[in-house]
């Protein structure tokens, strides 16, 4: 099982404890974590500010990160959320396979 550690940039910036620990118990469980350097913010802070056509570079970023992965697992519920609702892109059935394979970490 191939599980993707997504860091929301606000735990990334303010509570990187919080990632690592994460992944130290998704590890502890069994689960071979991997941490996509190049995954970025979800897009969340665009579009709760009305911008979410400027969003589109965001969409991209977390397409080609978390794409392959059984499992995303991020310590964020709202971030996982708007992945879940709002991700979108121009491969949609990729889109739409992160968008079911994206788990809050509880």
């Amino acid at each position: 099982m191939r599980v993707a550690l997504f860091v929301p940039c606000y735990v990334d910036q303010f509570y990187p404890q919080v990632a690592i620990a994460t992944m130290q118990v998704l590890e502890k469980l069994g689960c071979a974590v991997e941490f996509p350097p190049n995954q970025t913010c979800c897009g969340q802070p665009m579009a709760n500010s009305g911008f979410e056509d400027q969003q589109a570079g965001c969409n991209r970023v977390i397409v080609d990160a978390f794409r392959g992965y059984d499992y995303i697992v991020g310590p964020s519920g709202s971030c996982v959320l708007h992945i879940k609702q709002h991700l979108h892109h121009e491969d949609e059935t990729t889109a739409a396979q992160i968008r079911s394979r994206v788990y809050e970490f509880t």
